[in-house]
C-alpha cells in the first residue's frame, strides 16, 4: 500500500448514470482508495446540475464552477481527467506542477474527427505526466505520441455467476448501446432482416436507447438502458458497439457481434485483442456470414471468458496507480 494521497477525478459524468466511462471510474474506485488514494469526483453533471446551460458559453460555466471549487484543486496532489481535459485546462495553467493523469476513452463519434477534437486530446498529452489510451487507434486518429502513453481496452467485473454454465435462449440475440446508427445499429438490423429473410426463428432484446428506438421495437423488446447482467445470462448472442460491452458479451459466454461504418471503428474492433474473437463486418451480409463462422468456433466461448478475466479491474487499477507513483517512458498493452 502506497502512502496516503488525495486525488481529484474530472469526468462528464458519473454514477447513477450508466455508461462505459462511469463503469471505469466505479470499478478503479475502491482499489485505489483501498492502495491509500483519496478520490474526490467532480463532474460536469453535478457541476451543472441546476444550472441553466447557456448554449456557446457551457465551457464558461464549466470553468466559473471549477473555480468555486478551488481548494479542492489546490490539495489534490494528482488530477485524474477522463476525457474532459478542456474542463480543467486553466487550472493546468494556475497549478503547473500538480501531477496531470488523463484517460482517453473514445472519440465523439463524428467521422472524420473534427480537427478542434484532436487539438484537445493533443492539449490533454501536453500538460499530462501519464496518458491512458482505451484503444491502440485512439494514439493513430488523434496523432498522439507513445511517450508516457499506455494502451488499455478497459475492465469488467465478473460476478459468481459468470463460473456457471447457464440455460441459453437459442437464436437469441441482445443488444448492448445507444439506438444510433453510429453504434453500427443499422448493420445490426440489416443483419436481423437477413435471418427474417432465411426464416431463422429469433428474438432480440434492445438495452440502449436513441433515435432508433422506434424501428428496434419492430425486431424485438426495447428496454432503455437498464442494467444488461440478467439478459447477458440468458442470450446466445450479443451485439457490443464498444469494448466493455464486448468484454461483458464474453465475460456472459455469449458469441458477439459488431460492426464498422468507417475505416476508425474498423480498426477500433480489428485492431483489438477481440478482433479475431467476434463476427464484425461493414454489412449486414458480411456479418451474417462472419456470424455464421464463429457459431462453428464454440471453443471461443471458454477462451473469451478467459480474456475477459484477464482485463479485470484490479490490473487496471495497478496501471493508474503505476502512473500515479511514477512516469514511465514505456507504452505498454
Amino acid at each position: 500500500m502506497m502512502s496516503k494521497m488525495r486525488a481529484l477525478l474530472l469526468t462528464e459524468s458519473y454514477l447513477p448514470w450508466l455508461g462505459g466511462v462511469e463503469k471505469h471510474i466505479s470499478g478503479i474506485l475502491p482499489r485505489l482508495e483501498k492502495a491509500g488514494v483519496t478520490v474526490e469526483i467532480i463532474s460536469r453533471k453535478t457541476l451543472l446540475k441546476q444550472k441553466n446551460q447557456i448554449k456557446y458559453l457551457t465551457l464558461l460555466q464549466i470553468w466559473w464552477q471549477l473555480a468555486k471549487k478551488i481548494k479542492s484543486i489546490a490539495a489534490a496532489e494528482v488530477i485524474l481527467v477522463h476525457d474532459v481535459f478542456i474542463y480543467y485546462w486553466p487550472f493546468a495553467l494556475l497549478f503547473p506542477h500538480k501531477k496531470i493523469i488523463t484517460t482517453f476513452h473514445g472519440y465523439e463519434k463524428v467521422f472524420p474527427i473534427p480537427r478542434k477534437n484532436i487539438f484537445y486530446k493533443q492539449l490533454a498529452q501536453k500538460f499530462s505526466a501519464c496518458t491512458i489510451s482505451i484503444g491502440s487507434y485512439i494514439n493513430k486518429y488523434y496523432q498522439l505520441s507513445d511517450k508516457n502513453n499506455f494502451i488499455s481496452y478497459g475492465a469488467v467485473e465478473l460476478n459468481s455467476d459468470a463460473k456457471k454454465s447457464t440455460q441459453k435462449t437459442k437464436n437469441s440475440f441482445l443488444f448492448l448501446g445507444r439506438l444510433e446508427k453510429d453504434t453500427g445499429l443499422t448493420i445490426f438490423l440489416e443483419f436481423l432482416e437477413i435471418l427474417k429473410t432465411k426464416k431463422v426463428d429469433f428474438s432480440a432484446t434492445f438495452c440502449g436507447d436513441g433515435e432508433l428506438r422506434k424501428i428496434c421495437s419492430t425486431y424485438g423488446e426495447t428496454l432503455g438502458f437498464v442494467n444488461p447482467q440478467s439478459h447477458l445470462r440468458r442470450s446466445e448472442n450479443c451485439f457490443a458497439g464498444g469494448y466493455l460491452s464486448i468484454l461483458e458479451a464474453m465475460a456472459a459466454r455469449n458469441f458477439v457481434l459488431s460492426a464498422y461504418n468507417n475505416p476508425l471503428k474498423k480498426d477500433y474492433l480489428l485492431n483489438s485483442p477481440f478482433g479475431s474473437r467476434i463476427a464484425s463486418a461493414g454489412n449486414g451480409v458480411e456479418l451474417y456470414q462472419a456470424w455464421q463462422k464463429l457459431r462453428a468456433r464454440p471453443q471461443l466461448l471458454s477462451e473469451n471468458l478467459q480474456l475477459a478475466k484477464e482485463h479485470n479491474f484490479q490490473k487496471l487499477a495497478d496501471l493508474y496507480l503505476q502512473c500515479i507513483q511514477t512516469n514511465t517512458t514505456q507504452k505498454q498493452k
